[in-house]
């Protein structure tokens, strides 16, 4: 009798399970859902600082002038570029890993456990993690070129100026934080949804 009380106080009831499993689900969503749209407006507050007039001709004039705002947008332009040259440049030697270690550990997988599905959906999940990290390094690279001219130009102000710069750098880091956890999770979420 006392083996039979001490499983039916350790054990759950399919009943429990599904119960922690739905309110787990009814936090984690939400969370993700308000972590990406509060991301998304604090990028919208960083865009209000604008860089020249947007247009490539008033780029071209305010890099030829010889101001700070002039200069900041000549760096910003060329880091911008320098950065999407090398995230092409990484992430194609990336992709090209990725490929052929997520086929190795499908295959090891599939070797040790005698499953070819439990190998397929090991692969599977390697390859939507690396994908989300790849994409979260590409979002972190664009945010935080796009917030770094921006907070410059805020500090060249004299007025406020390292108050509003401050703020930008805040922001663009705050973007960066709640925009790659949340996405992080979501996806984490819903692979093991699938996965269950």
């Amino acid at each position: 009798s006392f083996g039979s009380s001490s499983s039916s106080r350790g054990g759950l009831s399919a009943h429990t399970r599904a119960a922690m499993t739905f309110s787990a689900d009814a936090l984690i969503v939400p969370c993700c859902i308000v972590g990406i749209l509060f991301a998304c407006y604090q990028f919208t507050l960083i865009r209000q600082v604008k860089v020249g007039d947007g247009s490539m001709a008033g780029k071209d004039s305010l890099e030829a002038q010889e101001t700070p705002e002039g200069r900041i947008v000549g760096i910003y332009i060329r880091i911008m570029e320098g950065a999407m040259t090398f995230l092409r440049e990484e992430y194609t030697i990336c992709a090209v890993f990725c490929v052929f270690f997520g086929l190795t550990i499908m295959g090891l997988v599939s070797w040790g456990t005698h499953s070819t599905k439990q190998g397929v959906a090991t692969a599977v999940a390697f390859w939507i993690g690396a994908s989300t990290s790849m994409l979260c390094g590409f979002l972190g690279m664009m945010i935080a070129t796009y917030s770094n001219a921006r907070t410059t130009l805020s500090a060249v102000k004299k007025e406020d100026g390292y108050t509003k710069a401050f703020n930008v750098a805040f922001r663009g880091g705050s973007v960066m934080g709640y925009l790659l956890c949340s996405l992080g999770v979501l996806v984490l979420w819903t692979l093991l949804t699938v996965y269950k």
